[in-house]
Formats: C-alpha cells, structure tokens, sequence
C-alpha cells in the first residue's frame, strides 16, 4: 500500500469510497465530482475541493482501488508463507481471496472500469501492474511447489492461471447475485485443482 493512501484522511477515504460506487453504477462516464458528493451526501463542490479537476479524482481513485487490492494480495503472501508445500492450503487460500473480492462487487466493477481507462492512461496502468505482479509471482510460487516447472514456463503459467481467475471474477458479476459465489467457487477449484503436484512417475 502506498503511504498516500496510508495517510488518506478520513474526508478522502469518504470521498474515494462514494467514488467507488458512483464508477461501479455509472461507469467512467458518469464519475463526476457532482454524482460523488450526492453518493457520499456532502455539500455539491465538497470533493473538488480535495480532488480539483475529474482527471485528480480518476488518478486517486485508481489509486485507492490498487491499494485495496495490493492490501488484499500482500495478506494473501503472508498466509501463503505460513504453508510452504501444503498446494491444498494454498489452493485454499486463493480461493479465499477470490471470495473476499466476490463480497466487494462495487470494488470489482470499479476495477474493471479502471482497468478499461488504463489501456489509454500509462498512470493507471502502471499502478495496476504493481499488485497483478505480486499477485502472478505468489501463485507461480504456488506452482513451483506443486512440482510445476519454474523459470519462463512457469512463469508463463502463473500470468496465463492469473488471467483466467480473473476473469472467472469478473464474468460473475454478469450472474444473478445468487448465482455467483457458487460459479466462482466451482471455477476457481476447477482452475487450480489440476496444479497439485505431479504424481512421482510423471
């Protein structure tokens, strides 16, 4: 997390968190420092007083969503530590993670949204690398001690396995509410149930 965002006030926190939900309904079009302070019910003007111009508060915003994310990712690295080996435990363990984010569907929407203008805007895109990269390396770790092939390859496989969970988030938010949790559960068990380890003659 970056100490910006450790050091947000509780004013910025309220602000960036109504942006979250204005850009998870609206979309980047509708992120507007009017539609802000009406979800967060301030006074109209009260977060271009913090954020000045709409490209201020788009920059903070994904900001605030890396960090969330990045927060999630490095506790995520901690449980992981605590189980060297146990593929089991660690399958377990992003699964986990993968159902926190499914409980946030405004932070996963906002981050989609987010993703989309990182195409066009080399500040986002490169804030959002950061926690994707943590997030590749612990499940290539994952992989190595299963017994997967390291280097280039697992490598490969780690971002490949990424994009694929990924994804399976992102599609569940295309699902009835109800329907979610069991699709990203059965998809992300399916996903990583084939990277266990290798059976001893393979």
């Amino acid at each position: 997390m970056s100490p910006a965002s450790r050091e947000l006030s509780p004013r910025r926190r309220q602000i960036l968190e109504a942006a979250t939900t204005v850009l998870s309904q609206q979309g980047i079009r509708g992120l507007t420092h009017r539609a802000v302070d009406r979800e967060a019910g301030l006074a109209e003007g009260s977060s271009s007083a913090y954020f000045r111009t709409r490209d201020a508060l788009v920059s903070a915003l994904g900001e605030f969503v890396a960090d969330r994310l990045g927060a999630d990712v490095e506790a995520l690295g901690g449980r992981l530590a605590s189980c060297p080996g146990d593929h089991e435990r660690a399958v377990a363990e992003v699964s986990r993670l993968f159902s926190r984010w499914l409980d946030q569907p405004d932070l996963l929407a906002a981050r989609l949204e987010l993703t989309v203008a990182a195409t066009r805007d080399p500040g986002l895109a490169e804030r959002f690398t950061l926690w994707r990269d943590d997030l590749v390396r612990m499940v290539r770790e994952v992989l190595d001690a299963a017994g997967k092939q390291g280097g280039n390859e697992g490598g490969a496989s780690a971002e490949t396995l990424v994009a694929a969970l990924e994804g399976v988030l992102l599609a569940s938010l295309m699902l009835p509410s109800r329907r979610r949790r069991t699709f990203v559960a059965e998809s992300v068990e399916q996903l990583l149930t084939g990277l266990g380890p290798n059976p001893p003659n393979s």
